[in-house]
């Protein structure tokens, strides 16, 4: 599905969300107060325009509320970004989607009225802490509170076993639903398939039980 998106705020954040959007073919609107950032990215993006984005009469102009979603690719100028997002509050704004530092911050974009809020310093450093932990889980989905589905490397103990074998469903709690290899990638109906070597497989379930389980 495509969307129109605003993206406001040029920083390393914010351009490559913004270049990103674009090139997967949304309508994207990337705005900037600075010109300089909004040449860097003019050439990469449908719209780019130099704008306060904490004057009314400037979003209204911008048809701000016109847009599916809106997302704040900056999170220092706290002030300015509380102001913009009251203001859009007030134009009916669809989605707004902010950038915080901190979980402070998160809570006091939320309260005001952003609909979603990402920390990408904090995720990446968990997800960096995590993979270093457990090299081998390559990724991590949230299902719900107590569920991932995680992206896992089959660790040698489990090489030239079978899912019927090893009976981690019933010893574990956790389900294997698929497995790729650079050969091929395919859904695991087959419990007597064998894992090979440079298996990856993604399994459903507690993230510290598979972590045990899955690890070297």
């Amino acid at each position: 599905m495509k969307y129109d998106i605003a993206v406001i705020g040029l920083g390393t954040f914010g351009f490559e969300l913004a270049v990103r959007l674009a090139k997967e073919g949304h309508g994207v609107m990337a705005i900037d107060i600075d010109e300089k950032k909004i040449n860097a990215i003019k050439d990469f993006v449908p719209v780019a325009i130099q704008a306060d984005v904490t004057d009314m009469d400037v979003l209204e102009k911008l048809e701000i509320n016109k847009f599916d979603k809106v997302i704040f690719g900056i999170s220092s100028a706290l002030e300015s970004i509380i102001l913009a997002i009251t203001i859009m509050k007030k134009m009916n704004v669809k989605y707004i989607i902010g950038k915080a530092n901190t979980y402070m911050k998160k809570e006091i974009l939320l309260k005001i009225g952003a609909d979603q809020v990402v920390l990408p310093e904090i995720s990446t450093a968990i997800r960096l802490a995590d993979r270093l932990t457990h090299p081998t889980i390559l990724e991590k989905y949230e299902l719900d509170d107590k569920h991932f589905l995680l992206e896992v490397k089959v660790p040698d103990k489990f090489i030239g076993k079978s899912l019927e074998e090893l009976n981690l469903r019933k010893k574990y709690g956790i389900n294997v639903v698929m497995k790729k290899n650079k050969f091929k990638t395919e859904v695991i109906n087959n419990p007597g398939i064998k894992f090979e070597k440079d298996d990856i497989v993604f399994v459903i379930g507690a993230v510290s039980v598979i972590e045990k389980v899955f690890e070297k």
